[in-house]
């Protein structure tokens, strides 16, 4: 039986109901009025996710397996049917949520007090609910507790672990734990006897989050798709407990307050956004930030493929030190050739001609490694010269008949450009006051699949590079930018298709 990791993604985020708004709730918000299911949220949950309608829900799931998924050969497609061999119905369509039973037309709830999650829907048939797990316990063990009057059934589930569920008038709680972990079935208590909200902050948190996301982006109107939070320090607490040897490494992402995210799609467009709250560790990671040549976003803007790090690569290894260290590691890996940050832009490629233009640069803590590469150009000296390339002091090799290169290479740069005009460019101007920690941009169509494939090569194996070579042809654009906020860090990503 094979069930996947977008499978389960899809499991978790899929399956939602409601057309009644949380009436019937233990407590009531503007937020349960906005989304049903939230009024059986217990008061402090780990994590939450949400939507308005499962349809919402089932678009921004098929739109992320689709546009990711493919890299790895699966999409939504595998993914539900993963899920229908498990399940016995597919909760990415239509027809796998009438099997059970589910209203496609509400919102969706999918919270945890601890690691394992509950989901929550509400029901258009209750009697189709009841018939489809009462076959389920026909076909396996079960066993049952009642509380507070609803039977509260568990069954075997995957690798060890266990499934409940329970059935209160319009309502299906859905719960995955561990192996006799919650006899007592507190979980289903402390959702249907909900009695705070402490969780109304948190999903403030990723309202904001989503509010940026949709201003800034084409996709669907605020509101729709996915949106919901997690407490990082509650998640921290439960790994100390799992992996204790691994405190030292934790304590480095001690900082990390809430994250909150949320993700759009129509079809065509598809978005999404991850913000951490940091406080004031903000401030040290945008001190971390070196802003690339000015004239780097002029180079990028006409290049099918451009990418930048401009986080100080220094500043990494200092950070994840103590978790390398608890592996048995080492950071030397990372500053061993003195490259601080990383620009690519590449603008022509023609792997066939050996022939494009395009730039790199960066910045340098030490330049050996980056020297010793140009003392590997065959004769290099006898068709260099000197040249100056704005305020830097740099050099010209031209091959005849095979190549130009125009490079900067000082104590503290390593400047490389092919193609008429583009060093000039890539060091004329002012550069941009609050650059990003890291930005990828992608026009899949500047590029042949063949060529994708060669790039896409030099970095990753074969297998994979044909897969995304080929799903990138499905894409007009794509985009990831990982920016300082005020004192968040926030991870934006958007695509359209063709």
């Amino acid at each position: 039986m094979r069930f996947t990791t977008s499978a389960l993604i899809s499991l978790v985020c899929a399956c939602g109901g409601g057309s009644q708004r949380g009436a019937e709730g233990p407590h009531a918000s503007a937020d349960v009025a906005a989304y049903a299911a939230l009024a059986y949220v217990p008061n402090q949950p780990t994590y939450l996710v949400t939507a308005h309608t499962v349809r919402d829900a089932q678009r921004s799931v098929t739109d992320t397996i689709d546009s990711f998924g493919m890299l790895v050969g699966e999409g939504s497609r595998e993914a539900g049917q993963a899920l229908e061999e498990v399940l016995g119905m597919d909760p990415l369509t239509e027809q796998g949520l009438a099997k059970l039973g589910v209203d496609p037309k509400g919102s969706i709830a999918l919270f945890a007090e601890s690691a394992y999650p509950t989901i929550l829907v509400q029901l258009a048939a209750p009697e189709t609910t009841q018939s489809f797990f009462s076959d389920i316990r026909n076909r396996m063990a079960t066993k049952s507790v009642v509380v507070e009057g609803v039977e509260v059934v568990t069954a075997p589930f995957l690798y060890g672990a266990e499934a409940s569920w329970a059935l209160d008038k319009q309502w299906l709680w859905v719960h995955f734990g561990k192996k006799g972990g919650d006899p007592s079935a507190d979980w289903f208590t402390h959702s249907h006897h909900a009695t705070g909200s402490a969780w109304t902050t948190g999903f403030g948190w990723a309202k904001h989050a989503r509010e940026k996301l949709t201003s800034g982006g084409q996709g669907t109107p605020q509101g729709e798709g996915l949106l919901g939070f997690f407490d990082s320090h509650a998640l921290l607490a439960l790994a100390r407990v799992a992996a204790p040897e691994l405190g030292a490494c934790l304590d480095r992402f001690q900082p990390i307050g809430l994250g909150g995210f949320a993700i759009e799609g129509d079809g065509h467009h598809v978005g999404g956004r991850l913000a951490f709250e940091l406080g004031p560790a903000a401030r040290s990671i945008a001190a971390a930030v070196l802003p690339p040549p000015p004239g780097f976003e002029a180079v990028a803007a006409k290049a099918p493929l451009a990418v930048s790090w401009n986080l100080d690569l220094g500043a990494i290894a200092s950070f994840i030190e103590p978790c390398v260290k608890t592996a048995g590691g080492s950071t030397s890996f990372i500053t061993k050739y003195g490259v601080r940050t990383m620009r690519l832009a590449v603008q022509t490629l023609d792997p066939a001609d050996k022939s494009g233009s395009g730039v790199i640069a960066a910045d340098l803590s030490d330049k050996t490694f980056l020297a010793q590469l140009l003392d590997q150009i065959p004769k290099r000296s006898f068709f260099e010269s000197d040249h100056t390339f704005g305020s830097f002091a740099g050099h010209r090799i031209s091959i005849p008949f095979v190549a130009k290169l125009d490079y900067v290479l000082d104590a503290s740069h390593g400047f490389a450009a092919m193609g008429d005009g583009l060093m000039d460019t890539l060091v004329m101007g002012a550069s941009p006051s609050a650059p990003p920690v890291f930005s990828l941009d992608l026009v899949p169509s500047g590029f042949s699949e063949t060529v994708w494939n060669f790039v896409i090569s030099a970095v990753t194996n074969e297998w994979f590079a044909k897969r995304a070579s080929s799903a990138l042809q499905g894409w007009q654009d794509g985009h990831i930018r990982v920016t300082i906020d005020r004192d968040s860090l926030v991870i934006d990503a958007a695509g359209n298709r063709r």
